[in-house]
């Protein structure tokens, strides 16, 4: 999907609830995405149910904002919510095209945060301000099937073979123990075992992170990275352009900032955080880091 349509269905609320669902199409727009929306689309004169028909059929999916008074709208059949309601779950009815709708939950403090029809859909929580950018990202990742390509590949059955055979896979095995599949998060391992490397995300947006000792405050990272010196805060995804790509190993600090793309042209930035260095009168050699991949980048 170079670029996907949707349709949005939402009802008047107020001003303020028109506004937010107006940024919210803007957004998707500024990304790429084809959003029908009343307040562009449906001009004095028109038919009121024609665009409702005519937007739904020829869109790809379709956002429902689910607002308390919307969900109330749905599921009475009450007003331009409840027709397109009516349009939108006659495919649920019949088990057909069900994944075609994206409930998104916003001013919405009832029991009900989606209309009956819809079941038990998962739905994306727009309730928190705070939270718009993770929630939008992870809305954009719905559309454009970026979540999907997160999902590791299937591998082999680990229990047939020689000895030989046998030794592998246990290694293969415990090779879950140097790996974190989210998109974010805090890792402490032994950078001193399975060859200094750590796996971040998964499928398309996993990474192979390299690291190897250096001291107690330092430690050479490997791949195909960025750099830029001092740098210690996670980076915006239009600044990404602005780090070092020229080397493949770098020497990193304890709090600066690391960037490694993978080999479907992905991005992560890893913070460092304390290290541990045998050489250096630890026990053993630990490292702990903060990551962060950036999605659809």
């Amino acid at each position: 999907m170079d670029n996907p349509t949707v349709f949005i269905s939402y009802s008047h609320d107020n001003e303020e609830h028109n506004a937010w669902v107006l940024k919210l199409a803007s957004d998707l727009r500024s990304h790429g995405v084809d959003a029908i929306l009343d307040q562009w689309d449906l001009h004095i004169g028109n038919d009121l149910r024609f665009f409702m028909e005519n937007g739904l059929s020829s869109s790809k999916l379709v956002l429902c904002i689910c607002s308390e008074n919307y969900v109330q709208k749905v599921n009475t059949g009450k007003g331009g919510s409840g027709y397109e309601g009516m349009i939108i779950t006659q495919p649920l009815l019949t088990d057909s095209n069900s994944d075609f709708i994206i409930p998104i939950v916003r001013n919405n403090t009832s029991i009900d945060k989606v209309p009956t029809a819809f079941g038990s859909k998962l739905y994306i929580d727009f309730s928190d301000d705070d939270k718009y950018v993770v929630k939008y990202s992870e809305l954009l990742a719905r559309i454009y099937g970026e979540d999907i390509k997160r999902k590791p590949p299937l591998g082999e059955c680990p229990f047939n073979g020689d000895l030989s055979k046998q030794i592998d896979i246990k290694t293969k095995l415990e090779t879950v123990l140097y790996h974190s599949p989210g998109m974010e998060g805090t890792v402490t391992f032994r950078y001193d075992s399975n060859n200094g490397h750590f796996t971040i995300g998964n499928g398309e947006y996993a990474f192979d992170t390299r690291w190897s000792r250096c001291s107690n405050n330092s430690i050479y990272a490997s791949g195909l990275l960025g750099y830029k010196a001092g740098e210690s805060e996670f980076p915006r995804p239009e600044n990404l352009y602005n780090y070092d790509y020229s080397s493949n190993v770098r020497t990193i600090h304890t709090g600066e900032i690391i960037i490694f793309r993978n080999m479907k042209r992905h991005f992560a930035a890893v913070k460092l955080g304390a290290i541990k260095s045998a050489s250096h009168g630890s026990p053993y050699d630990e490292m702990t880091f903060d990551y962060k991949i950036y999605n659809g980048i």
